[in-house]
């Protein structure tokens, strides 16, 4: 299928690690967009607005890394639940004509998240009917609770680490998936004020909030949380990974319930030492970056080619990170 020439691309810094182009680049060619490409671009901050200012008509839009989902804020409008919400975004979609024509921006980290965590509990499989699936990301990129089914983690206590922006869709996640609390471990406890709001404004309980060098108390953080989303960057939860190799947590429930879930958002290495010494916990479910990679990839996918979200071809993509 002929078309077009257009082009996107992922945007951050460091970006040489990211997948993105092996998933959008499998989904433009089971959906036959041969005239398609999607690169990597390293950027920082401060050179976001002229690279944007500079695209021509060609280019669709964009996905948005590290440090780069709140700079791009003041360029385009928030158009999703999420991005709304938090004032982050990771998707930037450009009207007909370019982005001089108008610049619309989504957060899909949520769903991808969401998802995730569904899929280290067998709710979710990215080779499940496409309507189920597309409906089950439009649920939770609309934080829409009663629209996901047979919800495996309600009452959960949840451990979040860190306090960036990808921590920020952690929280809504969680949120959406019904956990209790939401708590925070994190390099620097005295910034974390904001996230202390949007537990508020989530309607969750005021976060306890434990600092990484605080080896005891963090450790039994760890082991006490059901679930785990990691969110910090290459390398460093690699201390964390050391304190969780001498400690104990009590053998899993036998009555049907999950044992401790951890989502690790680095792909790159994989597995992490994190999620090494996470699984040796029992009944551990250990779940990569690239699982959220995957499904925040979805709906960007469906919004810069203009087609429906269940027309997304997830089970090529998918094969292809697997093949990865």
């Amino acid at each position: 299928m002929n078309g077009p020439d257009r082009r996107c691309a992922v945007l951050g810094d460091p970006i040489s690690h990211s997948l993105s182009p092996l998933l959008h680049g499998s989904a433009y060619a089971a959906l036959g967009l041969d005239g398609w490409r999607y690169d990597r671009v390293c950027m920082d901050a401060d050179g976001l607005a002229d690279f944007i200012h500079g695209l021509d008509p060609s280019w669709a839009g964009l996905s948005l890394t590290m440090p780069l989902k709140s700079a791009v804020g003041p360029l385009g409008d928030f158009r999703d639940c999420w991005s709304k919400t938090l004032g982050v975004a990771n998707t930037a979609v450009f009207a007909q004509g370019g982005p001089a024509k108008g610049i619309s921006l989504y957060n899909t980290d949520v769903e991808g998240i969401v998802a995730a965590l569904l899929e280290a509990a067998d709710r979710c499989r990215a080779d499940e009917d496409p309507d189920d699936l597309a409906a089950l990301l439009e649920a939770a990129g609309q934080g829409r609770q009663d629209r996901l089914p047979d919800q495996p983690y309600p009452g959960a206590q949840a451990l979040v680490i860190g306090n960036g922006n990808t921590a920020e869709s952690a929280f809504c996640a969680l949120k959406v998936l019904r956990v209790e609390r939401v708590d925070l471990l994190a390099r620097n406890p005295e910034h974390c004020d904001h996230m202390l709001d949007l537990a508020s404004r989530l309607g969750l309980p005021e976060p306890t909030v434990t600092a990484m060098d605080q080896a005891e108390a963090a450790q039994r953080a760890l082991t006490r949380a059901d679930i785990v989303v990691s969110t910090l960057p290459s390398g460093a939860a690699d201390p964390l990974a050391r304190l969780l190799s001498t400690a104990e947590r009590a053998e899993a429930d036998e009555d049907g319930r999950l044992g401790p879930v951890l989502l690790d958002v680095v792909y790159d290495p994989r597995p992490t030492p994190l999620m090494r010494a996470f699984r040796r916990q029992p009944g551990a479910r250990v779940i990569s970056g690239e699982r959220m990679l995957l499904y925040q990839a979805v709906r960007q996918v469906a919004l810069m080619t203009d087609r429906p979200l269940a027309a997304v071809p997830v089970a090529a993509m998918d094969q292809a990170l697997r093949e990865a």
